[in-house]
């Protein structure tokens, strides 16, 4: 039922920034409508090294002992070559000291947490065919007035494109598509057993771990001039990693239909709002793959948004962009700094990198891989 006098908000978006906007407006009495284009909240997706500021917000939420129960059991991150032989390791233990606090589980295991505890109405299927500020028509041909509008559609929101104008306008492209899809197969999940394995060459990457009961999850990453997706996924993917060894044939062999295939992008944007209409998460300040901590990010933007709102909501917005910009443009200047780490370009990196994770239960490499592959994020959630 909605509620009487309360001010109404569309939140475009049933992923970790909307979920999470959803989650705080509500409970800071607004009458939320959450709409997704998906017929449910997205399940699977690939590993998330979950800390930083969103693992304080999910603390703040009380969602910290349903994410423990997801957590992936990762024993190790460990890099082997064509036959499946190791070449390097790096410890959870000491991947957890430069992580301080980090969970590592799927995407969709951190978005199903989350849905369980927003109460807000959903409509799912649907998206938004146009925004004039408060007045919205859905892709059912149905309208509605709001007092808010937040975007939270991801890298290619549909919110950004009608209120900002074309997604070429905000999305820098770094040169590389990723693909990431689970399936069930007990006797490869033991095979790899709870290491996240992963074979690099140079512009490509495999990488794959047991999630639980006989299940696995798989990441592929490759080098690609063109931005525009393939017509042909299943293909394209084959094609693309089907000469190389390990596990690479049996992956490939067990494509399902589902698989989640994009570029990987960052969003750069002037500003993040006009009108009644504002964005959040991916949709203004996506960071990318390379970068990891879009899930923190996006939680801590939601959380910052609701907090600035509750404040007063004139100069609401630009408090909020204020308080979380400097932190997206700095996790994306390091993002664009990891691709050496995640997509070596040649060889010599990926012994580097190798050499790297050995050397990693040494505290002076511990202190040297934090300052290479962790972004300093703090102080966003505190209001200045």
């Amino acid at each position: 039922m909605p509620k009487s006098n309360a001010q109404r908000v569309l939140v475009v978006g049933a992923g970790i920034a909307g979920l999470t906007t959803a989650w705080w407006l509500e409970r800071a009495g607004w009458d939320v409508l959450v709409v997704e284009r998906a017929p449910a909240v997205r399940t699977g997706g690939y590993l998330i090294d979950f800390f930083g500021p969103g693992h304080e917000v999910a603390r703040r939420m009380g969602l910290l002992p349903a994410l423990e129960l997801r957590r992936a059991p990762i024993t190790s991150v460990t890099s082997v070559d064509a036959r499946g032989r190791r070449r390097s390791e790096i410890s959870a233990a000491a991947y957890e000291t430069v992580a301080d606090g980090v969970i590592s589980l799927l995407r969709g295991d951190l978005a199903a947490a989350l849905r369980a505890d927003v109460r807000a109405a959903f409509r799912f299927g649907t998206s938004v065919s146009a925004v004039e500020d408060g007045r919205v028509t859905f892709s059912d041909g149905s309208t509605g007035e709001f007092d808010l509008v937040v975007g939270a559609d991801g890298v290619h929101s549909r919110v950004r494109e009608l209120v900002f104008g074309p997604s070429s306008s905000f999305v820098r492209y770094l040169g590389h598509h990723t693909a990431a899809f689970s399936f069930d197969d007990p006797e490869l999940s033991a095979r790899i057993g709870y290491r996240y394995q992963m074979l690099t060459v140079p512009h490509r990457m495999i990488g794959c771990y047991a999630v639980r009961d006989g299940a696995m999850a798989a990441l592929m990453l490759h080098r690609s001039r063109s931005q525009a997706l393939p017509a042909d996924l299943v293909g394209a993917l084959r094609e693309r990693f089907g000469d190389l060894g390990w596990v690479a044939p049996s992956l490939l062999s067990l494509l399902p239909a589902d698989i989640y295939y994009d570029e990987v992008s960052q969003v750069d944007m002037p500003s993040w709002h006009r009108g009644k209409v504002v964005l959040v998460g991916d949709a203004c300040g996506a960071v990318s793959l390379f970068a990891g901590h879009g899930a923190s990010l996006a939680m801590a933007g939601a959380f910052v948004l609701a907090e600035e709102l509750a404040a007063g909501p004139d100069g609401a917005f630009s408090r909020y962009q204020a308080r979380m910009k400097p932190a997206v443009s700095h996790t994306q200047e390091f993002g664009r700094r990891f691709i050496g780490w995640m997509a070596p370009s040649s060889r010599l990196r990926i012994s580097l990198r190798d050499m790297a994770f050995r050397l990693s239960e040494r505290p002076v490499v511990r202190r040297l891989i934090r300052g290479s592959v962790m972004p300093d994020v703090d102080g966003v959630l505190t209001r200045s």
